[in-house]
C-alpha cells in the first residue's frame, strides 16, 4: 500500500506542476519531492530506495501523459 501512495503522489505532483509549466518540470518536481521525502525518512526511520523509485515512476508517468496530451493537442 505504501508503494501505491508513493506512486500516486509522484503522479499527482507531476500532473499538477507539469500542467502549468512543462511536463519535464513536473517530472523534476516529483523526483525532488521523492528525494526530499527520503532525506526526511533518514532521520525518522531509514532510506528506502523503492519508495523513491515508485515516486519517480509516478512522476515519469504523469510527465508522459502530459507530453502525449500536449503532442496530440488535447489541451
Amino acid at each position: 500500500m505504501d508503494k501505491l501512495v508513493h506512486f500516486l503522489c509522484g503522479l499527482v505532483i507531476a500532473l499538477s506542476v507539469g500542467l502549468f509549466t512543462a511536463p519535464y518540470i513536473g517530472l523534476i518536481a516529483a523526483v525532488l519531492a521523492g528525494v526530499a521525502k527520503e532525506i526526511y525518512d533518514i532521520k525518522r526511520t531509514k532510506f528506502n530506495i523503492l519508495d523513491f523509485v515508485y515516486t519517480a515512476f509516478g512522476g515519469y508517468l504523469g510527465a508522459l501523459i502530459l507530453y502525449l496530451f500536449k503532442l496530440w493537442k488535447i489541451f
